[in-house]
């Protein structure tokens, strides 16, 4: 047998390289569904000789999906992934098969623990940023497939196979490619997302702050916001208060995004009891915090309101914050004319 020397993507557990892989092709645990939480680096090393970590898909919901590869070979390597989900009918047909991308449609490359995007010999590589998936058709048995690509061993996609057995071996021969069965279920929460494009074009790190403000919502409504790039991690949940004097249920936090980053934030509501009402607005603003010694970050910056309160529980907050976007959610009973 033939041991690999690339990045590659186990089979099932007891897949260590050679070609052909033995055992099932379609366990592959390298294929990580996580829901809505954020898979590190460190838990995707610790975790390579099981337990399976991966979780079943929340149809109508969110959900992180990793890709993790070793590098075979005695040199770094580096690559991409690409992932597709297909009806187990559709083997046969690859053109089909419905790509899943990341939260702005990038392609997501292989980094280390430390987020290298170079893989040491012997080391373990996560792809980055997730993977994002909130829904499939509702019906037939889902697989999940995942190629990875390096210069040293692209890969090419046959536009069709002659049988599933075919297909199984393609698999099988193919150390750069996964596949794994999905198991899914409803979303039991009420709950909708929107994807926001952020970053910094400083020269220099900075702080900033993400106001969200929502009206016409149940207080307790939760919001998650979540950046899954490992450059700029985020998953910050903040719950929406009391509204204030003016209907305005304000909350929000702060990071430092580094230099030169552009990103997206999902963000997604999750309500307490039923049903959003109609006619509530969310809206996401994103300000950078200026630094006091820079005059002139300090001269384009304004005061704005942070948190408030009602009349008799004052909790009015300002601070002085350069703005740079904003995006409002309206939600409305007919899905056609939802604004964002």
């Amino acid at each position: 047998m033939t041991v690999y020397n690339d990045l590659y993507i186990r089979d099932n557990f007891g897949d260590t390289g050679t070609i052909p892989s033995s055992g099932n092709p379609w366990q592959s645990p390298d294929i990580i569904p996580y829901q809505n939480e954020m898979l590190t680096g460190n838990h995707a090393k610790e975790t390579y000789a099981g337990p399976d970590i991966g979780r079943s898909i929340i149809n109508s919901g969110i959900n992180n999906i990793y890709v993790r590869s070793k590098n075979l070979n005695t040199s770094a390597g580096s690559g991409r992934v690409d992932l597709y989900y297909a009806d187990a009918s559709l083997f046969l047909l690859p053109k089909t098969w419905t790509p899943v991308s990341t939260a702005g449609g990038k392609i997501p490359e292989f980094v280390d623990s430390s987020g290298n995007t170079s893989i040491a010999p012997g080391e373990i590589g996560l792809s980055n940023p997730a993977f994002l998936l909130t829904g499939m058709p509702a019906g037939p048995h889902y697989c999940f497939i995942a190629v990875a690509q390096t210069t040293a061993h692209p890969v090419t996609i046959p536009p069709s196979f002659v049988s599933n057995a075919a297909y199984s071996l393609w698999v099988q021969e193919n150390p750069a490619v996964g596949w794994r069965n999905i198991s899914y279920s409803p979303n039991t929460l009420v709950q909708m997302s929107r994807v926001f494009h952020f970053g910094n074009v400083n020269p220099a790190s900075a702080y900033f702050y993400f106001r969200i403000v929502g009206r016409g919502f149940v207080p307790g409504t939760k919001i998650n916001s979540q950046c899954t790039d490992r450059s700029c991690p985020i998953n910050v949940d903040t719950p929406l208060p009391e509204p204030d004097d003016q209907g305005n249920q304000i909350a929000g936090f702060q990071t430092s995004v580094p230099a030169g980053f552009w990103g997206d934030l999902v963000l997604t509501a999750t309500s307490p009891t039923g049903k959003f009402p109609v006619g509530a607005t969310l809206t996401m603003s994103y300000y950078q915090i200026p630094a006091q010694s820079d005059r002139l970050e300090m001269a384009a910056a304004k005061r704005f309101i942070i948190a408030s309160g009602k009349e008799d529980t004052p909790l009015l907050t300002t601070a002085m914050l350069i703005k740079i976007g904003e995006c409002t959610i309206a939600v409305t009973d007919d899905p056609k004319k939802a604004e964002g």
